[in-house]
């Protein structure tokens, strides 16, 4: 048997939506010459139940298709008044590793995050330590151009800022942690 593979784009919807209203309409319109037949009450009625049945069943497919459709030519889910990108700080934060960060300031960056002290959470508590200064705009250009490896105009992308204000707020943050390292007894940051 021979498939074939449709586009899931607005038109197809649409036209899978003319589709079903012309079922519902067939559907509806066998309920009205059921109710005018004369036969048996009970088997009319049983059928006239199926076919009810079947019409409610387009009628919840016909609304699937028109709410796909208002998600497609969007881009967002119908009813919401703002996109993701139109979103507070807090509802569109980026959820980082913590152990991410401490690898990334303890290898790639050089620093020494440890007290030598041999306790097993010194690295996160060192790090906490040397994050601690930061404001939170800081933090999140620092997270993503150290920790997850954005570039610099990404970072400013993501955090909907210019790339000169994304590379101050880097700049800051580095000497922050600087400090804070320097303060802990920790080497600098690269």
């Amino acid at each position: 048997m021979d498939e074939t593979t449709v586009q899931a784009t607005p038109e197809s919807y649409r036209q899978t939506r003319r589709l079903l209203m012309i079922a519902a309409d067939k559907l509806t319109q066998r309920m009205g010459t059921l109710a005018t037949e004369s036969g048996k009450a009970s088997e009319a009625g049983k059928a006239w139940s199926e076919l009810d049945r079947q019409r409610r069943l387009v009628i919840e497919m016909i609304a699937s298709c028109s709410y796909i459709i208002d998600w497609l030519e969007s881009g967002r889910m119908p009813g919401n008044r703002r996109g993701i990108e139109r979103r507070a700080g807090y509802q569109r934060e980026i959820p980082t590793d913590p152990s991410a960060m401490a690898a990334v300031l303890e290898g790639r960056s050089g620093c020494a995050l440890s007290d030598g002290e041999g306790e097993s959470d010194a690295p996160s508590l060192a790090l906490e330590r040397a994050l601690g200064g930061l404001t939170e705009r800081e933090r999140d250009c620092f997270r993503l151009t150290q920790a997850e490896g954005f570039t610099l105009v990404e970072a400013a992308e993501v955090l909907k800022i210019s790339k000169s204000s994304a590379g101050t707020y880097l700049l800051r943050a580095r000497r922050k942690i600087e400090a804070n390292l320097q303060e802990g007894g920790g080497s600098s940051v690269g």
